[in-house]
């Protein structure tokens, strides 16, 4: 492992007290959880409910923290951590930033924030045996976001795009760069003879950079092996990362289906082995694929599933592995041979249910499967006996309108090829009888979204329209003006843009 130090700063944050009754944003990308404590990343910061969601803790507290969106969680054993990230207006165009980490020691009660990791050169060596490795410095956050984080005991892994693998064996007040092969070279040594540039980008060093030295994902399994995905393959350390081994589509007859590697996961099996899980996504070569790979004999070969299917995300409940892809979660009991969708996720009590398909991130618990989506956040109950998927309760963020007497659609304006808006009302704190018209800019009534349907006082409710008139065709550009009648008698009015 070559050396690379840099003191970081650090001060404590005190976490924001709770309890919501709502999750802090309905982006929530990240995931994860031990017994019945979960925890979801998302765009609004990080959240935590310890009771089936029946109330969520919000951890904001500084700019750094709060207002930047979650870009990794990982529960330690000794600390939880996190990263966070933005957007940023650079001469290269919109970039992904970086800006920082935080990590709590105490279960969330106070967290200490650390600055996203930079080098104070352009250009130096770091030693590797014998070797003089060339090493680009990273000297702005741009590019340089922390995708995953995983940790053994106090030693903690992180892994960036443009700030390549890094480690801290002191919560962040210094870090090293960890070598990892270049693209033409499959094994490193401390005792071989090197010759290349610890490069992820284009610059100084090489005209392209590594795609190797580009690290999407970090894990360090329960044998305490390390695992480091990239846009080159899955690298693999049995050493605490002193040497590494690469696998990738193109260098083994059954290796991976893609080469970029954005989740690295490991599940034990009752029998005690230890199954390693990538997700796959193609990279540069157009022989590569979509979909899912894993490993019982540390890489040496690969069982291909989900061929085609994006992937995101893992968990685990035993012998049972859980993937978060563009088709909602799949569940598979036998190692992959066979599949169960999760279908459509809708919340039979509330009404409630998810547009899109996609699922970001799982978790479990307990008997209860975790999702997050764009739209939200969902659980289900999945133990034997119990029907996968059948039944849903969803929490999401919405602006409350009861009491007010007023409403909204959201998104507003919407485009019906791209997805649908929502309508959201209340009914005054009464069980009511709803009826909500869609009408064009001159007052013709379009579309009939429901009719004298039954909706509960107990809570707020949302109705979907999909952008379409009576007919099942899109309406065309412009204003509309939906109508909410209230058992018969009270009117609420509002608008909406639609943007073909």
């Amino acid at each position: 492992m070559s050396v690379q130090s840099q003191t970081i700063t650090t001060y404590k944050l005190e976490a924001e007290r709770g309890p919501f009754a709502k999750p802090p944003s309905n982006s929530a990308s990240h995931g994860t959880s031990r017994a019945d404590s979960v925890w979801f990343g998302t765009s609004g910061g990080l959240t935590r409910t310890v009771n089936t969601g029946s109330s969520w803790k919000h951890f904001r507290a500084d700019d750094a923290f709060q207002p930047h969106g979650i870009f990794s969680v990982h529960l330690g054993t000794s600390a939880v951590w996190t990263s966070t990230g933005y957007r940023k207006e650079t001469t290269a165009g919109s970039q992904q930033a970086g800006s920082g980490y935080t990590y709590s020691r105490d279960g969330g009660e106070t967290w200490t924030y650390i600055e996203q990791p930079m080098d104070d050169f352009d250009v130096d060596t770091l030693d590797y045996g014998d070797n003089r490795i060339p090493t680009l410095g990273i000297t702005t956050d741009a590019a340089n976001i922390t995708f995953s984080i995983s940790s053994f005991r106090d030693k903690v892994w992180t892994a960036s795009f443009a700030g390549g693998l890094r480690t801290s064996n002191d919560f962040g007040e210094t870090w090293e760069k960890v070598i990892l092969p270049p693209d033409d070279l499959n094994f490193i040594h401390p005792d071989s003879t090197l010759d290349f540039a610890l490069s992820p980008s284009a610059g100084q060093l090489i005209p392209e950079g590594h795609l190797n030295h580009r690290v999407f994902s970090v894990h360090v399994a329960a044998d305490s092996s390390i695992w480091a995905g990239s846009a080159n393959g899955i690298n693999m350390s049995r050493d605490g990362g002193m040497s590494w081994r690469k696998f990738n589509h193109q260098n083994q007859i059954n290796g991976i289906l893609g080469n970029w590697v954005i989740k690295i996961a490991d599940q034990i099996l009752p029998d005690g082995t230890i199954r390693i899980w990538t997700t796959n996504w193609r990279a540069e070569d157009p022989d590569e694929m979509y979909g899912v790979s894993y490993t019982d004999d540390h890489g040496q070969s690969w069982t291909n599933v989900l061929h085609g299917i994006q992937a995101y995300d893992f968990a685990f409940r035993g012998g049972t592995v859980y993937v978060a892809t563009e088709d909602g979660v799949k569940r598979s009991d036998d190692g992959g041979r066979t599949w169960e969708g999760s279908g459509s996720i809708v919340d039979t009590e509330t009404r409630q249910r998810f547009i899109t398909r996609e699922v970001l991130s799982v978790a479990t618990s307990s008997d209860h499967l975790w999702v997050g989506t764009s739209e939200g956040i969902a659980r289900t109950e999945d133990y034997a006996g119990s029907r996968f998927g059948y039944e849903w309760k969803i929490f999401r963020t919405f602006e409350e309108v009861v009491g007010t007497g007023g409403t909204y659609a959201y998104p507003n304006p919407f485009s019906p090829s791209f997805t649908e808006t929502r309508i959201h009302y209340d009914t005054n704190g009464v069980d009511a009888d709803i009826t909500i018209e869609i009408f064009d800019f001159g007052m013709n009534s379009v579309r009939t979204l429901i009719r004298n349907a039954h909706r509960s006082g107990n809570q707020e409710h949302d109705e979907i329209w999909n952008g379409k008139d009576n007919t099942n065709r899109i309406v065309p550009n412009g204003v509309y003006f939906y109508r909410i009648l209230i058992n018969g008698n009270e009117e609420r009015w509002g608008k909406i843009m639609v943007l073909r």
